[in-house]
């Protein structure tokens, strides 16, 4: 069983180091670059793992990174440039926090419908049904009525970033411009997020971009051919999506599934994830995601 696991924010290291030891006395631990080849027929992989990062937080050079050294455990870390280029927060850690009722009262003056009609909804599911223009504008819109201020730049510095760059352990990629749910995005919008982070990327390490990870990630969900497309014309050898399945052959190389590991998740959930094989799949597809239910029908309402 070849798996991915994928993390974002990790603030217990010693966490973190229990799952890293587990996850390599069962598994062959494998970096971007086996995989590619993996995929490009020239290898085979049994019983392997990547561990994948997204976003950058400064949790992954604080906690993540130096348990990855201390067990020599290669890893993909997913980015956006514009975030460290600006040192700004993306637009979910800037939300954190924020006045629920507010957020859903101002999406609705803004498509204007009634508010009411969004309050069973969560606002996360609400703004992910947004292209990330209109997202930024609510943010903007919510900061200028409450007096809310921006909070503390949240990520990793450039210099961390070139640092663990420079050191070669973990392979740093793609991970769009602003964090949209490219599927929202116009044709336009989508390109250029994928495009531009993957060329600002490069420009900012000195080296090509060779992977990269799509912002939520479902298949027919969050993306589509468009973006497989864009990203093969772009030059990137393998891109993830968060299809919660074991990776294969038979897999699109430009939506490799990866199994999410929750910040803090108990170390005995995470072994059935591991090790129970067939049974976790099957568990997985018996669970239809609330998300995606819940963003259908917002939609409708914002585009009544």
């Amino acid at each position: 069983m070849n798996k991915i696991l994928n993390f974002h924010l990790v603030n217990d290291a010693e966490w973190f180091d229990k799952i890293i030891c587990l996850t390599k006395s069962k598994y062959t631990m494998v970096d971007i670059d086996m995989l590619s080849r993996y995929y490009d027929g020239k290898v085979k992989l049994k019983n392997a793992c990547h561990i994948t990062i997204d976003d950058g937080d400064k949790t992954f050079y604080d906690i993540i990174y130096p348990v990855l050294k201390k067990y020599n455990v290669p890893a993909s870390l997913y980015v956006s440039p514009k975030i460290f280029n600006e040192h700004i927060n993306y637009w979910f850690q800037e939300i954190e926090g924020y006045d629920p009722d507010t957020v859903k009262q101002i999406v609705a003056e803004m498509a204007g419908v009634d508010a009411g009609a969004l309050q069973p909804f969560e606002f996360w599911d609400i703004m992910k049904t947004m292209p990330v223009e209109k997202i930024q504008e609510v943010l903007n819109r919510y900061r200028e009525r409450t007096g809310t201020v921006l909070k503390p730049y949240q990520n990793m510095s450039i210099a961390e970033l070139k640092e663990v760059d420079a050191h070669g352990l973990v392979t740093i990629g793609g991970h769009t411009m602003n964090h949209p749910i490219l599927q929202n995005e116009t044709d336009a919008s989508s390109q250029y997020e994928i495009s531009h982070s993957i060329a600002e990327l490069a420009e900012l390490l000195g080296h090509p971009v060779k992977c990269f990870s799509y912002p939520n990630g479902i298949p027919g969900y969050d993306f589509t051919d468009r973006e497989r497309n864009t990203l093969k014309e772009s030059g990137i050898s393998v891109a993830f999506s968060t299809e919660a399945t074991n990776f294969s052959k038979t897999d699109n190389r430009y939506s490799i599934p990866r199994i999410g590991v929750s910040n803090s998740e108990s170390m005995l959930f995470l072994k059935v994830k591991l090790f129970a094989g067939p049974l976790w799949l099957i568990l997985k597809k018996l669970k239809k995601s609330g998300e995606y239910v819940a963003r259908a029908q917002i939609k409708k309402i914002l585009s009544a």
